[in-house]
């Protein structure tokens, strides 16, 4: 059986990563805003990687890698083998 951990937004199930152990699931993801609640998308800049943060309504580029989700202050950042990844900041950042 494959390995599972908890999104620790939503609980969901998904599977373990060793790197990311913290990282939120695809439907957490997709309700990244920024701090008023505006809509986010991430992206990588180019195949060699990179990272953006683009307001979902405008497609303007944000100059940030924290954004929220269900109220939960997070960092956004470019995978290491490619993609975006998203994490809750500690307690304590």
């Amino acid at each position: 059986m494959a390995k599972v951990q908890d999104c620790p937004i939503c609980d969901a199930k998904i599977p373990k990563s060793e790197r990311y152990p913290r990282y939120v699931c695809d439907n957490c993801y997709l309700r990244a805003t920024d701090e008023a609640g505006r809509s986010l998308s991430f992206s990588n800049v180019s195949l060699s990687g990179g990272f953006t943060a683009i307001y979902s309504d405008t497609h303007e580029e944000r100059n940030s890698h924290e954004c929220y989700i269900d109220g939960v202050r997070c960092r956004a950042d470019e995978a290491r083998f490619g993609g975006i990844v998203i994490e809750p900041y500690d307690e304590e950042n």
